[in-house]
């Protein structure tokens, strides 16, 4: 294993990597992160968000996050008294001096297995409920990473569900699979040496693309030759018809569902949770006069609706 400079900054050593936790993205497999998004994080073309970053008030800008984090030492002891695992002196930062690094949650003996490395992860109760026999594949990417830059035989992932249910998840290295990810990576700070972009995602990429072209100038370009134009233009006023039909659709059928309530809050129907209970308003609320005295509007009460299909 590489234990990279200690002198380098957090935000320097996750620039000059591809963490454990985004590999997945070279893959495809990553739910909140493109190949287009990291690309240019790791260009310098849009900011990378700071890790469990903190408001100036001192409250956590994700809680989920800052109580997955909060909880981490938590849950590695608890894994460590009911599996037997010996923790040992972890890294702070490990890289394989080939662009891939991060910082493994805890490193551990185990009694049978030898030296390993444990992922820590905290998840709700109906999340891990549609995962199956296994997590997801991202999270399985993360610890073949650690388990690889370690030079360890195994990593196991322990999640904490629902707060109060501990689960363990064994997985051996598999040294094919960290060579792939290691041949990905390279490829990867190669497309970023040549200057390469990959294509984005359009159904994923909106919020990059818009970061990376958020200073329009007062410009013209002449787009009458490409001949995807025309077609894109009609795609977007057709999916905004849709979206305008269907919000009318989803406000008839909420007029409806008034009306067959009326002033109830639930309704017993066969195959379907309904509740439609009222949402408590908020009185405007005038500012003090060194604000100019001007009022912020308030809220009128109104009736949320929460209509599910029950599970057979």
């Amino acid at each position: 294993m590489t234990q990279h400079d200690p002198a380098l900054s957090d935000a320097a050593f996750r620039a000059s990597v591809v963490g454990a936790s985004e590999v997945a993205a070279l893959f495809d497999l990553s739910p909140w992160l493109t190949h287009f998004e990291l690309w240019h994080r790791k260009k310098g073309s849009i900011a990378t968000p700071e890790f469990n970053a903190m408001r100036d008030d001192g409250t956590p800008e994700n809680e989920r996050i800052y109580c997955g984090v909060m909880l981490e030492p938590v849950i590695i002891k608890m894994a460590c008294e009911r599996w037997g695992y010996e923790p040992i002196d972890t890294p702070k930062r490990l890289d394989n001096g080939k662009g891939i690094g991060g910082h493994p949650d805890q490193l551990v003996r185990c009694p049978v297995r030898g030296r390993g490395v444990l992922e820590v992860k905290t998840a709700d109760w109906l999340v891990a409920k549609q995962w199956g026999d296994e997590p997801p594949a991202n999270y399985l990417l993360q610890s073949q990473t650690y388990q690889g830059l370690a030079r360890v035989a195994w990593g196991d992932v322990i999640v904490l569900v629902g707060g109060n249910e501990l689960r363990r998840y064994q997985y051996d290295f598999r040294p094919k699979l960290f060579a792939e990810i290691e041949a990905r990576v390279a490829a990867f700070w190669q497309t970023i040496a040549d200057n390469k972009p990959p294509k984005p995602d359009y159904s994923r990429d909106g919020g990059t693309l818009a970061e990376l072209f958020n200073d329009p100038a007062d410009t013209l370009i002449d787009l009458r030759r490409d001949n995807r134009m025309p077609d894109l233009c009609n795609e977007y006023l057709a999916a905004k018809e849709a979206e305008r039909a269907a919000a009318c659709r989803v406000d008839a059928a909420k007029a409806e569902l008034l009306e067959k309530l009326g002033n109830n809050a639930a309704a017993m129907v066969e195959g379907f949770s309904v509740r439609i209970p009222e949402v408590a308003g908020k009185p405007d609320q005038v500012i003090t006069a060194d604000m100019v005295g001007k009022t912020l509007p308030g809220r009128k009460p109104h009736r949320r609706f929460y209509i599910k299909m029950k599970e057979i």
